[in-house]
């Protein structure tokens, strides 16, 4: 797996402004400053956490324990075979609506032997949606396709999950041995030991804030 391990300086933060009514309950004052002082503490790890960075694009595919394997059969081949970018947008898959009740599988793809093709392709309209999403698969050759099983064996692809930071887990955010950062190397550049977007230098909290930046536990 290609680590990037980065030094980061951490950002100066602006003090929160909030308001509170004429008389407020103690308890409702208690809860909203100990939501600030969560909401400081999550941005100070995250500026300064020892996590390495993955620049990579995240995608996923379909998967359904009731469908059989059967290279003949489409629902099989749009779980088994083909896959799309995590953010590609449902209608634009040209999938059955049954297809959005599956359990969605999020992966990260590793270097490509030579002997195996990344291949896509643009969906066509069908079902009632627009398609034009792009639709990847991978393959030996033109007759041949790899099924993301293979793939996962063979270590093209690693699964992996997005982990919703929280009051009670910001401890993974120094534990680089089973967590790490995904940023997409397409929308946040690198230069300098500083993070831009959209030409702008931003801090990791921000990018967090933003969902730029994720947290990544990776099998």
């Amino acid at each position: 797996m290609f680590k990037w391990f980065l030094s980061k300086k951490k950002e100066s933060k602006s003090s929160e402004k909030f308001e509170c009514a004429e008389e407020p309950k103690p308890t409702e004052k208690t809860v909203s400053a100990q939501n600030k002082f969560d909401t400081n503490k999550m941005d100070w790890l995250i500026n300064d956490s020892l996590l390495a960075f993955m620049p990579r694009e995240l995608f996923m595919h379909y998967s359904d324990a009731n469908t059989a394997p059967d290279p003949q059969d489409p629902s099989w081949q749009n779980q088994g075979l083909y896959f799309w970018k995590e953010k590609e947008a449902f209608e634009n898959k040209s999938l059955p609506e049954f297809f959005e009740t599956m359990d969605q599988k999020l992966f990260i793809i590793n270097e490509v032997p030579d002997y195996i093709s990344l291949v896509s392709g643009k969906a066509m309209p069908w079902f009632g949606m627009p398609g034009g999403g792009e639709k990847f698969f991978f393959r030996y050759d033109e007759t041949t396709p790899v099924t993301l099983e293979e793939a996962h064996k063979l270590n093209i692809i690693n699964y992996v999950e997005i982990v919703e930071l929280n009051q009670d887990n910001l401890s993974v955010l120094n534990d680089r041995d089973n967590y790490c950062f995904l940023i997409d190397p397409y929308e946040v550049k690198y230069e300098d030991q500083l993070f831009y977007l959209n030409g702008e230098k931003i801090s990791l909290a921000e990018l967090y804030q933003k969902k730029k930046l994720l947290v990544l536990s990776v099998e």
